[in-house]
C-alpha cells in the first residue's frame, strides 16, 4: 500500500546531496598546501560543516524503509528484487563506466579478458570502482539485512527508545574496537581475508549502524519525530555549535606553517568514525531536519531547488564526481589567479548545476538507458493519474 509521501525528504536529500559535492570540490583543493592561513581555516570550517551527509543519507535510508515496510507485511523476496533492478544495476553500470572511463584517463595496457573480468568483479564487490561508490555497498548492505534491523525495531515505541540508547553505547563501543583492536587484529592475522574485511571496515554496514537504525526509528514515528524535532532544536543548537567549535578548534591547533611558506591543516579530525564527531554528527542530523521542517521549507524558491536535487540525487550522486574532474580542470585553467577559496565556490557551483542538469536530462530520455544512470525521476515518461509516494532517490525507495 502507498503511504503519503514526507514532504521534507526531497529537501532532506537535496541538501545532503550538495553537501556532497562540497566535499568533493574542497578535497580537489585542501589537500594542496594552502597560501593562507584564512584559507585554510575556511576550507577546514566548510569540510566539517558538510560532514553530515553520508550519515544523513544512511539516516533517510533507513527512515523511509521503516516508513514503507515498518507496520506492513514484509514481501522479502520482491524488495530484494526491486533493490537490485533499482540500485545495484545501476550501481554496476556505473562501475563499468567509470572503470573505462579512468583507464582511459590513465592510459592503462591492455589486459587479458580473465584480468579484466576479474577486476571488474573486485571493484563492484568492494566499491573502488572510484571514490564514491563505496557508499552504494554499503547501503546495499542494509537493504539485504533490513528484516534484521526490522524485527529489532518495530517492538513498541518504548521498547525502540531503549534499542536507540543501547544501540548507541554498542556504536560507541564498536568505534573503540575499530580504532584500537582492528589495527591490532590486522598486524597479528595470517589471513589474507581478515586482513581484506579490516581494510574496507569503513564501508561496512556496522560502521554506520546507528544511523540507521535513528532512521528507522523516526520512521515508525514521523508525526511525532516533527513533534520532538522542534521541541529539542533550542537545547540541540547548544549541542551542535558546541561540538562544531570543539572539532574546529582542534583542527585550527594543527594549523602548520611549512618551510616554504604555505599553511596545512589536520582534516582528519572530521572523519565520520571518532566519538566527538558522532556526537556531532547526531546532532547535526537533528538541525538540519529541523531546517528542513521549517525554515528550508518556507523558502519558495530554495525549496524548489532542493527539491529538484533531492529529487535526482541517485543519478546526481553517481554522477557528480566524473563532471566535477572537468570542472576543477576548467576553474584552475580558467580562474587560476582567484583565491582558492572562490576557485572551490566555482568549482562546486559549475559541479553542483551541470550534475543536476545531467540527470535531468537523462531522466528524460525516452529508452532505458536514463533508468539505468539516474534511475526513476519523478515527472520523466510518468503519467499524471501514478502518485507513488516516495520516487527514485539516492535511497531509491518508493
Amino acid at each position: 500500500m502507498l503511504k503519503r509521501k514526507i514532504s521534507e525528504i526531497d529537501l532532506l536529500r537535496g541538501v545532503s546531496f550538495l553537501a556532497i559535492a562540497l566535499q568533493h570540490a574542497l578535497a580537489s583543493f585542501i589537500y594542496l598546501p594552502a597560501t593562507s592561513q584564512s584559507n585554510a581555516l575556511i576550507s577546514a570550517f566548510l569540510l566539517l560543516l558538510s560532514r553530515f551527509a553520508v550519515p544523513m543519507f544512511v539516516f533517510i535510508t533507513g527512515l523511509v524503509l521503516f516508513y514503507n515496510h515498518g507496520d506492513d507485511a514484509l514481501n522479502y523476496p520482491e524488495m530484494v528484487k526491486r533493490r537490485f533492478s533499482q540500485v545495484f544495476i545501476p550501481y554496476w553500470v556505473w562501475t563499468m563506466f567509470f572503470f573505462v572511463w579512468t583507464g582511459l584517463l590513465s592510459g592503462l595496457d591492455p589486459s587479458s579478458e580473465t584480468d579484466i573480468l576479474a577486476r571488474i568483479a573486485q571493484l563492484t564487490i568492494s566499491g573502488d570502482g572510484y571514490y564514491h561508490l563505496w557508499f552504494i555497498v554499503m547501503i546495499l548492505q542494509f537493504y539485504l539485512l533490513f528484516p534484521l534491523f526490522r524485527y529489532v525495531i518495530r517492538r513498541g515505541s518504548v521498547w525502540a527508545i531503549c534499542t536507540l540508547l543501547v544501540s548507541f553505547l554498542l556504536y560507541l563501543a564498536y568505534l573503540w574496537g575499530y580504532h584500537h583492536l582492528a589495527p591490532l587484529l590486522y598486524a597479528n592475522s595470517n589471513s589474507p581475508l581478515i586482513k581484506d574485511i579490516l581494510d574496507y571496515r569503513d564501508r561496512l554496514f556496522v560502521s554506520w549502524f546507528f544511523y540507521f537504525m535513528l532512521g528507522g526509528f523516526a520512521g515508525l514515528y514521523i508525526k511525532k519525530l516533527r513533534s520532538m524535532v522542534r521541541r529539542i532544536q533550542r537545547l540541540n543548537w547548544v549541542v551542535n555549535i558546541t561540538a562544531f567549535a570543539v572539532i574546529f578548534y582542534q583542527m585550527s591547533q594543527t594549523l602548520t606553517l611549512t618551510p616554504a611558506g604555505f599553511y596545512t591543516i589536520n582534516y582528519q579530525l572530521t572523519l565520520p568514525l571518532s566519538y566527538t564527531m558522532t556526537v556531532y554528527l547526531v546532532s547535526s542530523l537533528i538541525t538540519v531536519y529541523y531546517l528542513a521542517i521549517t525554515w528550508l521549507y518556507r523558502v519558495r524558491r530554495l525549496r524548489q531547488l532542493l527539491r529538484s536535487f533531492g529529487q535526482c540525487s541517485f543519478g546526481c550522486y553517481f554522477a557528480h564526481p566524473f563532471i566535477l574532474h572537468y570542472t576543477d580542470s576548467f576553474t584552475r585553467f580558467a580562474f587560476s589567479g582567484f583565491n582558492t577559496i572562490i576557485q572551490i565556490i566555482i568549482t562546486f557551483t559549475a559541479c553542483s548545476a551541470l550534475t543536476l542538469l545531467f540527470s535531468f536530462g537523462l531522466s528524460r530520455m525516452r529508452t532505458p538507458v536514463g533508468d539505468l544512470f539516474v534511475g526513476k525521476v519523478p515527472g520523466a515518461r510518468r503519467k499524471a493519474s501514478q502518485s507513488p509516494s516516495h520516487s527514485a532517490s539516492l535511497t531509491l525507495e518508493r
